[in-house]
């Protein structure tokens, strides 16, 4: 396997964001392309898909990723399948929807911006897919596929850095998130070639529009979390379960139904962590259904929601949308400190520490007692003013980055070039000094995927310019008094990190290279001439 974009760091990463930022577009239409991996987060981008498909002066793809999920990467499962009703939900739905696995290369559709689903580049194995990869020929956009919520996934968002640093534009959920993030990337934030925004969340535009629809029976929804790790939200669903069917069995009517809604991992989860056999499963399921209680396994959670009128709740994004419905929740806490705006939606539900207390909610809410409804709504104004047209302004805010990219005021940042500086010049020092055996273990050293990735970078600084034209004269110089054949084989190897083979004045004798070095130097120059015209 080709290791040539296996290498990456924040120092790459904001040389590309710089790269991208100087990068200038011919005038044309704009096209955003959007990554998807399954149809349950894809509320998060429809939004700004939608307003984007109905411009004209925009083209819009949609490209599957194969179904992989974390139990599949914890499983070490092969990837390549695709879910068939993931691939038939945006097939059936949309135009110019494509395969990755057909596509092979995102490169051939030129896209001026990627949008992202999630940030877990373990769930998207394929070479081709990564941001390290993407990030050097688009614009990476993220909409987050779900509210942090608590503190620890702000945190743990803000320790992505394999993700993160290569996205230009992040459109938080949360001025909270916003500046978090600033504050952990300020060189490039500063130097304007990476943005945080704090537009409002598309997603949540539909539950603030939605009207109560009539129907027949009011309906109580649970949704238990896919985990019972408290630091990660924790799930009170072994806890709650029997306890769940005796209410729903004492309760339940035609005029009241009950419904679950577990996390889409939850069963998988708790089967493969052993906390539940597959036969656990299937018992609980065929209990649920004899107490009249529907299992909601569905794709759309905004449909569920929709028609939800009191909601039971582990900690979980969909929290706050239900919020935005003006209905009563009942939520179940864990031990992790909840995010601002989580913070504030408490003050309008009911926080239920045990069972007993979410019966004694649940119970008063059933006979449309509703104490908290007017604090409900003060905060929901609130965020109707923050969020309503965010689809909109994301839009736009492309939009205007792509008519600057016109005429991009180029941006430089010489931290990042002082740093290749000194890596090439570090890497130079271990190769030159060469020991007999180096060459036949060059791809082995753990310095090597750094060695790709900086045949890659090239710096602008004058001084640097002349500290690299030093350092490949002084190359030049030790390849003529060399002795050894293959000390001189490994000084042309340091040579290019410095020039294009094609202006070398020695050739590149391969006949000493070990297996695969000379695809991974092939697939680099090659690339770079395609990115500049030649060939």
């Amino acid at each position: 396997m080709m290791r040539v974009d296996a290498f990456a760091n924040r120092e790459t990463a904001a040389y590309y964001l710089q790269e991208a930022h100087n990068r200038v577009h011919t005038e044309r239409k704009m096209r955003v392309l959007f990554l998807v991996q399954d149809p349950f987060v894809w509320d998060k981008q429809e939004p700004v898909y939608d307003v984007f498909a109905a411009d004209e002066a925009v083209e819009t793809i949609i490209v599957l990723v194969p179904t992989y999920t974390a139990t599949d990467a914890a499983m070490q499962k092969t990837v390549g399948r695709y879910d068939e009703g993931y691939w038939h939900f945006f097939h059936d739905r949309y135009p110019d929807v494509y395969d990755f696995t057909n596509v092979l290369d995102l490169r051939v559709f030129a896209p001026d911006y990627i949008f992202l689903s999630k940030p877990y580049e373990a769930l998207r194995p394929l070479i081709g897919t990564h941001t390290r990869e993407l990030a050097k020929f688009a614009k990476l956009c993220y909409i987050a596929y779900a509210s942090p919520g608590t503190k620890n996934f702000l945190d743990l968002n803000a320790r992505m850095e394999d993700f993160f640093s290569h996205i230009t534009f992040h459109f938080c959920d949360s001025e909270e998130e916003k500046l978090l993030m600033e504050a952990v990337h300020p060189l490039t934030v500063s130097r304007g070639v990476q943005h945080f925004e704090d537009l409002g969340y598309p997603c949540f535009e539909c539950y603030l529009d939605e009207r109560r629809t009539a129907h027949s029976a009011r309906r109580i929804l649970w949704t238990p979390r896919w985990t019972t790790q408290e630091r990660i939200g924790g799930s009170h669903f072994f806890e709650y379960k029997d306890l769940f069917l005796e209410f729903a069995e004492k309760y339940g009517s035609e005029e009241l139904k009950f419904a679950i809604r577990p996390h889409p991992l939850m069963f998988d989860h708790f089967v493969t962590e052993g906390q539940m056999t597959e036969q656990d499963v299937a018992d609980y399921k065929a209990q649920l259904a004899a107490h009249d209680i529907e299992l909601d396994e569905g794709c759309n959670a905004v449909d569920t929601l929709f028609v939800t009128d009191i909601l039971l709740s582990d900690f979980s994004s969909l929290n706050m949308h239900f919020f935005l419905l003006d209905r009563p929740m009942v939520y179940c806490p864990c031990s992790s400190e909840l995010a601002d705006d989580f913070k504030k939606i408490l003050e309008g539900s009911y926080v239920a520490e045990n069972w007993g207390q979410a019966e004694y909610y649940l119970t008063k809410l059933i006979r449309g007692d509703d104490p908290k409804a007017q604090r409900r709504r003060e905060i929901i104004d609130v965020f109707r003013a923050k969020h309503t047209g965010a689809a909109r302004r994301i839009a736009e805010r492309l939009k205007r980055d792509y008519a600057e990219s016109l005429h991009p005021v180029e941006v430089y940042l010489p931290e990042v070039e002082r740093w290749i500086f000194e890596q090439k010049k570090y890497l130079v020092s271990l190769i030159a000094d060469w020991q007999e055996g180096l060459l036949a273990h060059f791809c082995a050293q753990e310095w090597y995927e750094g060695y790709l990735a900086l045949l890659q970078m090239r710096v602008r600084n004058e001084n640097l310019v002349w500290g690299e034209e030093q350092l490949l004269s002084k190359l030049q110089e030790w390849h003529v008094a060399a002795g050894a054949r293959e000390h001189r084989v490994c000084l042309t190897l340091a040579m290019l990190l410095f020039a294009d083979p094609l202006t070398l004045s020695v050739p590149l004798e391969i006949d000493l290279w070990p297996e695969g070095l000379y695809a991974d130097i092939r697939e680099v120059f090659s690339r770079q001439r395609r990115e500049r015209g030649i060939g």
